[in-house]
């Protein structure tokens, strides 16, 4: 399959990825368990929604970032494989004395993107089909089929528009390296901060009432030989030096050659920054405008 074009949430496009994975959560203790374990709120989930999340350290610095959503009576953390195991293996740790089942489902399920231009959804809303939910996203639907994976096509259109939405995939090596707030966590609605407590919210909350963040996600787009890869080091120019500017999250080509990539940045940044990939003279990057997504987290 061709690289996505730029804008790729703008084409009609079906993608099967084997990029994605899902933690599957039961058990009678479910909701009371995962409430004490991630930002989002799990109580006011229904069964017709979905909606981001975060699952953090103590120091309240994220292990993942997933869409979470109700099938068949189960939680599943729709997620990149990257993030599971480290994910996994936390939330299992505290689940000793609780009554819940907590298991990577990756290889029991596919997960299907359909890229669909012009169709807005003012809702995060699910759609339950017997053995499958259909998550209803901005110019697209994701479908989570309960048979595993036989394919992968199309895998750069699913990065690409995770990252023209400003969604932020979390993995190795930046596992446990910010702070929601600084992947624009908030902004997606993926942290409700009247819910109580739960692991690392006392880092979270602080941050958000005194108002002390000064990084977040942004978009860039530009020339490089390579796709940069998670970690990977921006800098930008200050006079006719260079200092270190922030941290490749994701990136993708497009099929003109154009690279784009999500990194964690100073808020203070200028919008016309020079910047470049460290270790790569001749690459260049420009800044994208601001998300534009208003802070949907619970006050």
């Amino acid at each position: 399959m061709s690289l996505p074009i730029r804008h790729a949430s703008q084409q009609q496009e079906l993608t099967c990825t084997t990029q994605l994975g899902a933690i599957r959560v039961s058990g009678e203790d479910c909701h009371k368990f995962m409430q004490g374990q991630l930002t989002c709120d799990i109580d006011q989930l229904q069964e017709n929604q979905w909606v981001f999340g975060g699952h953090c350290d103590a120091q309240g610095k994220l292990w993942s970032v997933f869409r979470a959503a109700w099938m068949n009576g189960d939680l599943l953390l729709i997620q990149p494989l990257s993030s599971i195991d480290a994910s996994l293996q936390q939330l299992k740790k505290f689940a000793v004395f609780s009554k819940v089942d907590i298991t990577d489902a990756s290889q029991h399920l596919s997960f299907k993107l359909q890229l669909q231009p012009g169709k807005t959804s003012s809702t995060p809303s699910v759609k339950t089909e017997k053995q499958r939910l259909i998550l209803n996203l901005t110019n697209a639907q994701l479908e989570v089929s309960e048979q595993p994976q036989k394919a992968d096509y199309g895998s750069e259109y699913w990065l690409a528009y995770e990252i023209e939405q400003g969604v932020p995939l979390i993995g190795p090596p930046l596992t446990t390296e910010f702070i929601p707030q600084m992947v624009n966590l908030d902004k997606l609605g993926g942290i409700n901060f009247k819910k109580g407590c739960y692991i690392g919210q006392e880092t979270i909350a602080r941050m958000h009432y005194r108002g002390k963040n000064n990084r977040e996600l942004r978009q860039l787009t530009g020339k490089s030989e390579q796709i940069p890869a998670t970690g990977v080091q921006l800098e930008r120019a200050i006079g006719d030096s260079w200092r270190r500017a922030g941290a490749v999250l994701n990136a993708v080509r497009y099929d003109n050659g154009e690279i784009a990539l999500l990194a964690v940045l100073p808020v203070s940044i200028e919008n016309d920054a020079t910047l470049r990939i460290k270790g790569e003279e001749n690459s260049t990057l420009t800044l994208c405008p601001p998300f534009d997504n208003q802070e949907l987290s619970d006050e």
